[in-house]
């Protein structure tokens, strides 16, 4: 019994010593991809293209680099909305506390910049970016708020609820923008808001407006709902349509997920790309099936296929047969917005996936995988040589 109780403690301190080994192999490849990615990201700050050196500051700042941070804040200041919009991007995916104030700092005043912001946190929503929101539910333009809005609906707390229900409830509030509070309220957990969006589906013509019900009704599951939805699936305006099918799709209506399927796999190329920005309001493992089959049988057009991607920075469940997918992926444009899906999702277990990709011929590419590294294991940067 002796000889076989030490037996056991003899295994059992083997595995865990090989458990260590292979830890300290992984954290010693990942410390020097680390350090490749920031060789890369400062020669690509010599770069003679802007969008380059915008992309190579963004993986520098999240090391603190004050001048990747420098260059970020004079790009926000530019004329070029576009340089000025890829800056702002960069910024609100960057992890370095500097970012907010800079953020913080560039909108005050300027309600372009403002609207820009709500908009790219509409697409990437960061908590700690409250108070900047309910700076722009103030702000005249519906197009802020609304961009605003769609931000608070993926990141709500107490302050930003009650500034969404005093919106609401303002008389000047347009029909339009009370829709997006409403859906943000319910999003938020206010289910009494869901009589409210039923009631616009049968009161208003405004395409606007159904839409948001369109989408607003997907989380509410209920036999009023789903009446509601089929209704939608036949309004005159295809945006509402598809935000229908959607909707029915997220609750369980199988017909709808075919549908999906058939609009990003074969449909009019604007459709295609509506409907796989829809896939991250679907249940995961939905998602995740409709993805496999879309990446089985479909030749996805690049539109749909990079939207799919950015879908999946916030779908959460198992990444790696769309890794497989778009690493391997011919266009150019759709390895690129893989290696941003990695680093968006923060996945460390495939850091060894981008390593190539930081030799690569193309500089965008090259750029886009020293972001990506860096963005994931940054906190493990601490100057010097990698060992």
């Amino acid at each position: 019994m002796r000889n076989l109780i030490a037996l056991k403690l003899l295994l059992c301190c083997l595995l865990a010593s090989a458990a260590s080994g292979a830890q300290q192999k992984s954290d010693a490849d990942t410390d020097r991809s680390l350090y490749q990615a920031v060789d890369v990201a400062r020669e690509m700050m010599s770069s003679d293209d802007i969008y380059d050196r915008i992309l190579a500051a963004g993986a520098l700042s999240d090391i603190g680099d004050a001048q990747a941070l420098v260059l970020l804040e004079r790009c926000i200041e530019v004329d070029d909305i576009v340089i000025r919009r890829s800056a702002i991007d960069t910024l609100i995916s960057g992890s370095h506390p500097n970012s907010v104030n800079l953020l913080f700092k560039a909108a005050s005043g300027n309600d372009e910049v403002l609207g820009l912001m709500a908009e790219s946190l509409a697409s990437v929503p960061r908590d700690d970016m409250g108070d900047l929101l309910l700076e722009a539910l103030d702000d005249q333009s519906d197009f802020v708020k609304k961009h605003a809005l769609q931000a608070l609906v993926r990141s709500t707390g107490s302050a930003e609820n009650a500034a969404v229900r005093k919106l609401v409830a303002a008389d000047e509030t347009s029909a339009v923008i009370r829709a997006y509070g409403n859906y943000a309220l319910l999003s938020g957990g206010d289910s009494s808001v869901g009589a409210t969006m039923l009631a616009t589906v049968d009161a208003s013509s405004n395409a606007d407006e159904l839409e948001v019900a369109a989408v607003a009704l997907g989380l509410v599951d209920s036999k009023e709902s789903r009446a509601a939805l089929e209704k939608l699936t036949k309004a005159n305006d295809q945006r509402v349509v598809l935000a229908a099918i959607a909707s029915k799709a997220a609750l369980g209506d199988q017909d709808a997920v075919a549908q999906i399927i058939k609009t990003i796999g074969y449909g009019r190329p604007m459709e295609a790309t509506v409907m796989a920005g829809s896939l991250k309001r679907l249940p995961p493992q939905l998602a995740s099936q409709i993805t496999e089959t879309l990446l089985t049988c479909c030749p996805l057009k690049n539109d749909a296929a990079t939207r799919l991607l950015e879908s999946w920075g916030w779908i959460a469940t198992d990444a790696s047969k769309v890794y497989d997918w778009g690493l391997s992926h011919k266009e150019a444009d759709i390895r690129m917005q893989t290696i941003w899906l990695i680093g968006q999702r923060r996945d460390e277990a495939a850091i060894g996936r981008l390593t190539p990709f930081l030799k690569d011929a193309d500089a965008g590419i090259r750029g886009m995988a020293a972001w990506a590294i860096v963005h994931i294991a940054g906190h493990r940067y601490v100057g010097g040589i990698a060992t």
